[in-house]
């Protein structure tokens, strides 16, 4: 299988350029908050802090280069905000939601990773 040609960029301290995630990509909107019933049987539900974007992006197929990049990038910022700019040119503020980089070699020279992401907005 080719590598993608078509790529996303993280900016922060320092960059990363990765192959692009495929289109079909789960972005829920979170509402913390708190739900529960009251003794007489009423659901009370209530917000407790602001909304809050995330997605997971699974990157197919980087190069050695492409991890290695990514890798550095992600030591490098994992506990500030970036910028990830998508395939389409639209900017997000992000952080790193886990606290490690899931990097899965497939063969050589052909990595997997999914990036668990908190963005300032939804997908476009």
């Amino acid at each position: 299988m080719p590598l993608p040609t078509t790529t996303v960029t993280l900016s922060g301290t320092g960059s990363a350029t990765i192959p692009s995630p495929p289109p079909d990509i789960d972005g829920p909107v979170n509402v913390p908050g708190v739900t529960h019933r009251t003794q007489g049987g009423s659901l009370v539900k209530y917000q407790t802090g602001p909304v809050w974007f995330e997605a997971t992006l699974p990157i197919e197929a980087m190069t050695d280069a492409q991890a290695a990049s990514l890798s550095t990038f992600y030591q490098s910022n994992v506990n500030n905000s970036f910028t990830y700019t998508d395939a389409g040119g639209n900017a997000f503020t992000a952080y790193f939601l886990d606290q490690n980089l899931p990097l899965h070699k497939v063969y050589r020279d052909y990595w997997q990773c999914h990036l668990h992401l908190q963005l300032s907005a939804n997908l476009k």
